[in-house]
């Protein structure tokens, strides 16, 4: 649960701009390429956007929409270059989609380890806007990676002057904090939860406290009953199946996971709840539900890993014809390596 923290925060704010435009597209090109995105066509999507700018409709957007499609293919050097032309297309006088660009901008620069790069898209964004707790956080985690501790915690704390007593983001740094090895410096954060009047501390954060405290069962209790009174996101389903996970009781977490993809339909839990049945060894069952988590296209951030499970599957059963196939199908999407040519020649040859 402690792992990618900052990517669950980006994307908690970022993926539904993914999906839309900042403004109007009034424009066919554009649209088609939301459109392709809406459906995880990455390609198609890039394609749509690279006409946009060749036909002379909104350029900024256009740049903007062919880094996010850049993203999705996780060509991120590219897309570095897609949102650097976006920004040169600005006018003069920043606003929202600029705002929303530097977000995308910093989370490349992230994958490629270039922080420094990424802090420079969160100052940008902090000049614009000083109330903006989600840049302090994010500026503070790159800092981290480049061993800054003092300027990390400058910047959480300035976070946390945006909103007093943000009990869920002293929480999250925290959390951020262990993982960067550095519980000790952070346990400030969670003294201050830890010493907060009871009434004052929600349901769901009591029952992150517990699980930081290793007391799942605990934990489980709160985030049930926090979920019982409507506080059910994904992010308190996804710690609520963890504490159930590290009880070994997989089967409920499969049931916490599944009720919500019924409900939501959201693919990342969808695939959390294949992972379970895959640990009880029923890849019948972890394959109809990978199956299922592609049949999700909204918000789908994890098409890839969804696909590379059902090939994992295939292989477990046995059908290595099937795993075969659907390899070659999703070479000819994402493209190849050294890791999938081995992989495919395997299979073929079964």
């Amino acid at each position: 649960m402690r792992k990618n923290t900052v990517i669950k925060t980006m994307g908690a704010f970022l993926l539904a701009a993914a999906l839309t435009g900042c403004g109007k597209t009034g424009t066919e090109h554009l649209d088609e390429g939301y459109a392709a995105l809406s459906q995880q066509d990455y390609r198609g999507a890039g394609e749509a956007f690279s006409r946009a700018v060749l036909s002379g409709e909104n350029r900024e957007e256009a740049y903007r929409g062919a880094g996010i499609a850049y993203m999705g293919r996780k060509e991120y050097t590219r897309a570095i270059s897609s949102f650097t032309e976006a920004l040169r297309e600005a006018d003069i006088k920043p606003g929202a989609m600029e705002t929303d660009i530097n977000y995308y901008l910093a989370t490349c620069y992230y994958k490629t380890g270039e922080y420094d790069s990424a802090i420079a898209c969160y100052d940008a964004i902090t000049d614009l806007k000083p109330q903006e707790k989600q840049a302090y956080f994010l500026r503070g985690n790159m800092k981290l990676y480049l061993g800054d501790t003092e300027g990390a915690m400058a910047d959480f704390d300035s976070a946390l002057a945006v909103k007093k007593n943000d009990y869920s983001l002293c929480l999250d740094i925290y959390d951020c904090m262990m993982q960067h090895g550095m519980g000790e410096a952070g346990q400030r954060y969670l003294d201050t939860v830890l010493t907060a009047d009871v009434k004052d501390i929600s349901d769901s954060d009591k029952g992150r406290l517990c699980y930081y405290s290793g007391e799942y069962a605990q934990a489980c209790n709160y985030l049930e009953r926090a979920r019982s009174e409507g506080e059910a996101d994904a992010g308190l389903i996804r710690l609520l199946g963890e504490c159930y996970k590290r009880q070994g009781q997989y089967d409920y977490a499969a049931v916490v996971y599944s009720g919500y993809v019924d409900e939501h339909g959201d693919a990342q839990i969808c695939n959390l709840c294949g992972l379970c049945y895959v640990e009880q060894g029923d890849y019948e069952q972890a394959l109809s539900v990978f199956l299922k988590g592609q049949e999700i296209k909204e918000n789908n951030s994890c098409m890839q890993t969804l696909r590379l499970n059902e090939l994992a599957c295939y292989e477990y059963m046995g059908d290595y014809q099937n795993a075969a196939k659907r390899l070659k199908d999703y070479i000819d999407d994402y493209g190849s390596s050294a890791v999938l040519d081995k992989e495919y020649a395997f299979l073929t040859t079964r």
